[in-house]
């Protein structure tokens, strides 16, 4: 038997699905960055899987191997130790807060009040980033099995110039159509676009959120993590900082909390719902210093990680993926040579059921597991 196929769909559920994907990357990390910190995305970035394979056929045809973000790798146990040791860290007073309060002599009532501030706080930030991680990286992970069950067709038809599908829901028996016209023009387009969208992700995304906070894994690190996005109050447009960053310092007030900070210097001269004035007029100048530290960190990379690394990414990839609207017409014959029957019946093993690796090809979504 003879037909032809026409290829345009598939082309373009790879732009379509390549754009969403690339969109969710871009959305899913500037949002984490702007309601908890810069950090928290690092830690995100810092050790993943399934984030290497083909794209865009193999090497033979001018594909790639190259990285997209893929899955992290042990995050929630991370994040579960920070908390367990800054939790004990301030049951000890040890935190790089109470270590700068307890130098100012305040009493036992106000020691307390400042560590129930902290441990409730504490609480509140544990339960709001392990579920903003969590939906990160559930959506990442969806829109990136998306992509890849048609990257993962794509490549098999460009680089064996075979298709074929099973004859019935149960597998075992395939049609296989061994293409007998150019696919050339298909190749092109889906290598071209396979390019763009490799050249996003390895420039614009993974190697730019390198873990690189303030004393990372450390007590002071992890008080930066957890508390940073609750210290951000309009006194901090008056603060000194290593470049010009108004603007990008009143964005991120407006995404993020003051409650943490103003809890801090709550005033009760009693000390057992706020501390003493004297104490705060010591403590301010302190807590300001050290805030100012995890703002600048995060004031500093906004814009070349931000505003001018992942958008202008993905502005330029979104202005090279269009639809097409020609079509894409191979012309194929059946075969039921053993050596095309076999590869096409594999390829399609693979594809219904999956591969035991870290490659993100050949991957159902239950096997792109949150470890």
């Amino acid at each position: 038997m003879t037909g032809t196929t026409n290829y345009k769909n598939i082309i373009n559920n790879f732009v379509g699905n390549s754009k969403a994907y690339s969109l969710d990357v871009k959305n899913r990390l500037t949002n984490l960055f702007l309601f908890n910190n810069m950090g928290v995305v690092e830690e995100l970035m810092h050790s993943r899987t399934f984030n290497s394979g083909e794209l865009g056929g193999n090497e033979s045809i001018g594909g790639l191997i190259t990285n997209l973000v893929g899955v992290p790798n042990d995050l929630f146990q991370r994040v579960n130790n920070y908390y367990t040791t800054l939790k004990t860290a301030i049951s000890a007073e040890t935190t790089s807060i109470q270590v700068s309060f307890n130098t100012l002599n305040p009493t036992d009532n106000e020691k307390l009040y400042i560590k129930e501030t902290l441990n409730k706080t504490l609480e509140h930030q544990f339960e709001y980033m392990t579920n903003n991680l969590l939906l990160v990286v559930n959506s990442l992970r969806k829109s990136q099995f998306d992509l890849t069950k048609v990257v993962d067709k794509l490549n098999f038809i460009t680089v064996n110039a075979y298709d074929g599908y099973y004859q019935n829901t149960f597998g075992g028996l395939v049609t296989t159509q061994q293409l007998t016209s150019s696919t050339t023009t298909l190749i092109q387009a889906y290598t071209g676009d396979s390019l763009s969208l490799s050249n996003f992700i390895t420039e614009y995304v993974n190697p730019i959120f390198t873990r690189n906070y303030p004393a990372a894994t450390l007590i002071r690190g992890i008080e930066y993590l957890f508390f940073s996005n609750q210290v951000y109050t309009n006194k901090s447009l008056s603060f000194s900082f290593d470049g010009s960053y108004e603007e990008e310092l009143k964005k991120l007030i407006r995404f993020r909390e003051d409650q943490l900070y103003n809890n801090l210097l709550k005033v009760d001269e009693n000390g057992f719902k706020g501390i003493k004035v004297r104490t705060k007029r010591g403590f301010e100048p302190l807590l300001n210093d050290m805030i100012k530290t995890w703002i600048n960190y995060d004031l500093k990379f906004f814009r070349p990680r931000i505003t001018n690394g992942i958008e202008t990414g993905y502005e330029i990839l979104d202005g090279q993926l269009t639809s097409y609207t020609s079509d894409f017409n191979i012309e194929f014959g059946t075969t039921t040579g053993a050596t095309a029957q076999n590869l096409l019946r594999n390829n399609l093993r693979e594809r219904t059921g999956g591969v035991q690796d870290n490659k993100f090809n050949f991957k159902l979504e239950r096997q792109l597991i949150i470890s």
